[in-house]
């Protein structure tokens, strides 16, 4: 009986070090440098700091310091700070759901001071003097007093210099500096009232001065989408449902080669969210070539009791009472712009100028005939005007199809049979409803065969058999891609003579059309020339005299 009370099990389950819960809590919240800078900066904007200075040594790996000019804490407060769960932006649980302060977990401080070597420096204003309190790996020391001015200033050296296996995944200093940047602009954008500096040594890398939002908020959209977004940024605004949406988009000029110059936020709060990031997508999808994304930064304002912040550790996502609501936000405001914005025309790239040029209406083109039966040549005041007709033809097309799609169903004269392959037969006699929805009615006549019954009158008068059997293939897509699809085979094409009367009719229509400087599929739909582009070409561009010549012939 002793024998077995001795070897009784041990249990299994233990509580955790307080060091290493840290650590694990640090690996949620801090994952490189970036998070360092993000964290602290939002605590000093939380503060009410003016001016945020950030201070790196190799990409933060070495260091990472924030000084700012806020509130700072007394003694107490700068103790309490270093402990997991303290907090002064919470008091009960009805706060969680209103919450207006970036940092509210009381997490990030404790976080960061487990895993690397810490120090905090803070006065508050009126104050005789500071504290200091330095942590070494999850362990402080005593707090003491320090000379220092109104603010606070943190400084993190050695991330994860006690977690080795962790520091092995940072990327080298540049990478993990552009990580740190990126993340000042996200909590710069919001916040033109307040300059950010950052500096890499001794080096200026960033400076953001404050301002007005009209001015502020375009220079650091250059900043942070890139240089050439300048004279391409658009006010957009809209509200709806008690949203507001407010901010900068990027003209479909210029294009990016992925979805990560879309920049959200919610309340201030940068934000990553699908849904709405497809939005924006959505709203640019007719105007970028395929594999193309647009740029924007959007700010949405939602009630507080609509929004939950505490659904990420890093607070990067949030969740919306009425996301739909936030959708419909986000396309009014763009739809407008891209839809009504002046169309414009590329220059020609051998002058190495991709600014584009308004392209004139065509009550101002001057019809001069086709060149190899598939461009329309022009001329307009600024110069040379070549348009591709089956692209503006197809654009034309598209939005007919879209608003003929909107209204009752066209039967024709007299059904047309068509014939397709087995494959294809099968997949249009499943989508009789999908096709309808385009204006399209058909019924099974024999064993591969359809009769086609209606059709929309843009698509009136072509090859039923090939456009029916590319619709087969895109069945399975939306429907947008069907208009698509259906516009391309129900346009003029390349090679294609043309009247002048049918060339003046197409540019006329092109006049009438939303977004008609790009094709259904996003491809460039005209191309200009300059008058003074083709006095370059020529050598004419030399200073203008009555009796002068070139220099080279004289």
């Amino acid at each position: 009986m002793a024998r077995m009370l001795l070897s009784a099990p041990v249990a299994r389950i233990q509580v955790l070090p307080e060091t290493l819960s840290n650590q694990i809590a640090a690996g949620e919240v801090i994952e490189r440098p970036a998070a360092v800078v993000k964290e602290l900066v939002e605590n000093s904007l939380d503060a009410g700091a003016a001016r945020i200075e950030i201070a790196l040594l190799d990409g933060g790996r070495k260091l990472v310091r924030v000084t700012d000019d806020g509130s700072g804490m007394s003694r107490e407060d700068a103790a309490l700070s270093l402990q997991r769960h303290a907090t002064s932006k919470l008091r009960t649980k009805d706060d969680l759901f209103a919450v207006r302060s970036y940092g509210f977990r009381g997490e990030a401080l404790p976080s960061m001071a487990a895993v690397s070597r810490f120090s905090l420096l803070t006065c508050e204003r009126g104050a005789s003097h500071g504290t200091r309190i330095e942590v070494e790996g999850g362990r402080a020391g005593e707090p003491r007093d320090a000379g220092a001015p109104p603010g606070t200033t943190v400084e993190v050296h050695d991330l994860f210099w006690n977690v080795p296996a962790r520091r092995k995944f940072l990327k080298r200093a540049q990478a993990e500096q552009a990580q740190c940047i990126d993340a000042v602009l996200r909590l710069a954008l919001p916040r033109p009232d307040v300059t950010f500096v950052v500096r890499e040594g001794e080096r200026p890398i960033a400076q953001l001065q404050s301002g007005p939002q009209d001015a502020v908020l375009p220079a650091r959209a250059a900043e942070a989408l890139g240089r050439e977004v300048r004279g391409h940024l658009h006010e957009v605004r809209s509200e709806t449902r008690g949203l507001k949406l407010r901010g900068l988009a990027v003209a479909p000029q210029v294009d990016f080669g992925s979805a990560r110059n879309v920049w959200l936020f919610v309340n201030g709060r940068a934000i990553r969210d699908r849904s709405l990031t497809h939005a924006v997508l959505r709203a640019y999808g007719e105007v970028l070539p395929h594999g193309r994304f647009p740029g924007a930064i959007l700010f949405l304002e939602v009630p507080l009791a609509e929004v939950d912040v505490n659904v990420h550790p890093a607070k990067a996502e949030v969740r919306l009472a009425d996301p739909r609501a936030a959708w419909d936000a986000v396309q009014m405001a763009l739809q407008p712009l891209l839809r009504h914005e002046p169309r414009v025309a590329e220059s020609h790239a051998a002058y190495g100028s991709h600014q584009p040029e308004l392209l004139p209406q065509a009550k101002s083109l001057r019809y001069l005939g086709q060149l190899h039966a598939s461009y329309l040549v022009c001329e307009s005041e600024q110069g040379l005007v070549l348009v591709d007709q089956h692209a503006a033809h197809e654009r034309i097309n598209y939005q007919r199809l879209r608003a003929a799609a909107r209204g009752p169903v066209q039967p024709m004269l007299v059904p047309q049979v068509v014939e397709l392959s087995a494959a294809d037969a099968a997949r249009i006699a499943g989508a009789r409803e999908t096709l309808r929805s385009l204006g399209i009615e058909i019924e099974h006549f024999g064993e591969n065969s359809v009769a086609v019954k209606a059709l929309p009158p843009p698509l009136q008068g072509g090859l039923l058999g090939p456009l029916l059997a590319d619709l087969a293939e895109g069945l399975t897509r939306v429907d947008d891609d069907l208009f698509k699809r259906a516009a391309c085979h129900a346009s003029v094409r390349a090679h294609d003579a043309l009247t002048p009367q049918e060339a003046q009719a197409l540019l006329d229509a092109l006049d009438q059309t939303d977004y008609g400087a790009r094709c259904a599929h996003g491809r460039p739909v005209v191309a200009a020339f300059s008058t003074a582009e083709i006095e370059r070409r020529f050598g004419r561009d030399y200073a203008p005299h009555s009796h002068a010549a070139p220099k080279e012939i004289l």
